[in-house]
């Protein structure tokens, strides 16, 4: 009897021991993540602009991409602050309706002041590197019909810091944070084009609406468009159906023509309306508004500006964008400039939209400053010319174009700044520059090299 329990107790001890090392091998291997700057997000969807769903047109042009409380929109609010060893904790609660149970429900965070996880109900469902540019995750299978527990731990000690040298002095936060819903096949994504001909009173604009579906199974949707002019004239219409197949997207897109004398520019930031709504199976499932400025913007081996074709000065204000006020812009318009610039940092998409309807342009900055690295290129030296960090540059170049690519007001990037120069930043430009064709790309400290427009 006595061996039977020793030989019991054994076992215990040693499960028990299998146990303990599975939980510190998870530890470590967490540990490991977070040090390496391969490890850049988790369950995070692909950046796109900023898109508000509604259940009515009504909502939709009434409120357009703001975070308002909806049938399909439910802001998170009431935030708990805790402090924990390694991380500064946002607790807070949302509620997930009955109507939501056949719908996707997406978590979208604007902006923190630094890496974050993302729990819900206590598991972890989402991570960024990059805090400083809107992050949306799915929360679909995570979340529970009625109310849900949300907890946003902002990371204390994370190797983005050794890319954020802009940030040392920053209190921990969190920005605007809503959960939506969207239907299983929907539009993802609206991006634009305008081609100026200086010979013709007219412009041409080309408009595409990215359709995707996380179902298993194809999936038929019909999206219809409505394109208005500022004063209310519609300008074309139509409607494209769609068939897409397991968990893949397509893009439909439309032409338009506008007077040339209605594109956008500071001294008349006339904006269009883009009404779309998705229909499944006869039933209107969800409707969009956007408010879009079409201009073209160009730059020239001199550093010119030309908007819409005409030669531009720019004249800066300097603004924190965290607290900058349309009356400051309105102000800042008045007293003559035409321009703001931001500090380096985080930028939330309201204040995008205060200079697209203002008329004011922006040189967008990626978040990247490595000056506490140094200037050197060798093993151990900057970021910027270290292979191993390459996929943390790129994901802050791509999410940064992605979420402000549809900003009348943004004429041109800074790719980044004291952060000496290498292979890092040699792929950023390449990459910036194979997704903005017109748009310059800028970094100052580049040196005279190839990398800076």
């Amino acid at each position: 009897m006595t061996d039977k329990y020793s030989n019991y107790n054994q076992t215990m001890k040693r499960f028990f021991l299998i146990i303990s090392l599975l939980t510190l091998s998870c530890a470590a291997i967490n540990a490991q993540e977070y040090d390496s700057p391969e490890y850049i997000s988790l369950g995070r969807e692909k950046a796109r602009t900023k898109v508000v769903p509604y259940p009515t047109a009504e909502e939709a042009q009434n409120l357009g991409a703001g975070m308002v409380a909806s049938k399909f929109v439910r802001p998170v609010k009431e935030w708990t602050r805790t402090e924990e060893e390694d991380a500064v904790v946002f607790t807070s609660k949302y509620v997930i309706p009955f109507v939501w149970l056949s719908r996707m429900a997406i978590l979208y965070v604007d902006e923190a002041s630094g890496a974050y996880e993302v729990l819900i109900n206590g598991k972890k469902v989402g991570y960024s590197a990059n805090a400083f540019a809107p992050a949306e995750f799915n929360v679909t299978k995570a979340s529970k019909e009625d109310v849900n527990t949300i907890s946003i731990r902002v990371l204390k000690e994370h190797f983005s810091r050794k890319m954020e040298c802009f940030n040392e002095k920053t209190e921990a936060h969190i920005g605007e944070v809503f959960v939506m819903s969207q239907p299983m096949i929907r539009v993802r994504d609206v991006v634009h084009k305008t081609f100026v001909d200086m010979k013709s009173e007219y412009a041409n604009v080309e408009l595409g609406m990215i359709v995707k579906t996380e179902s298993l199974n194809p999936k038929k949707a019909r999206i219809h468009y409505e394109l208005v002019a500022p004063d209310t004239t519609v300008v074309t219409y139509g409607h494209r159906d769609v068939t897409l197949g397991m968990r893949s997207e397509d893009t439909v897109k439309f032409t338009a023509q506008i007077p040339y004398a209605l594109t956008w520019c500071a001294e008349m930031p006339v904006r269009y309306r883009l009404n779309i709504r998705t229909q499944v199976e006869g039933r209107n499932v969800e409707y969009q508004s956007h408010m879009i400025g079409f201009r073209t913007v160009e730059a020239n081996d001199e550093g010119d500006f030309f908007i819409n074709g005409i030669k531009t000065e720019l004249f800066y204000r300097d603004f924190d964008p965290l607290k900058v006020t349309d009356k400051d812009i309105i102000a800042a318009r008045v007293l003559k400039y035409n321009a703001l610039r931001f500090k380096m940092g985080a930028v939330p998409q309201n204040v995008y939209r205060m200079c697209d309807s203002l008329g004011m342009y922006v040189i967008a900055q990626i978040p990247i400053n490595t000056k506490s690295s140094g200037l050197s290129r060798q093993i151990g030296g900057n970021p910027s010319n270290d292979p191993k960090w390459k996929a943390a540059y790129l994901d802050r170049v791509e999410t940064s174009y992605r979420t402000t690519r549809g900003q009348a007001c943004v004429i041109g990037y800074i790719m980044a700044e004291e952060s000496s120069n290498g292979i890092n930043l040699y792929e950023s430009y390449l990459r910036l520059k194979e997704m903005e064709e017109k748009r310059p790309v800028i970094y100052i400290d580049a040196a005279g090299e190839w990398n800076s427009d």
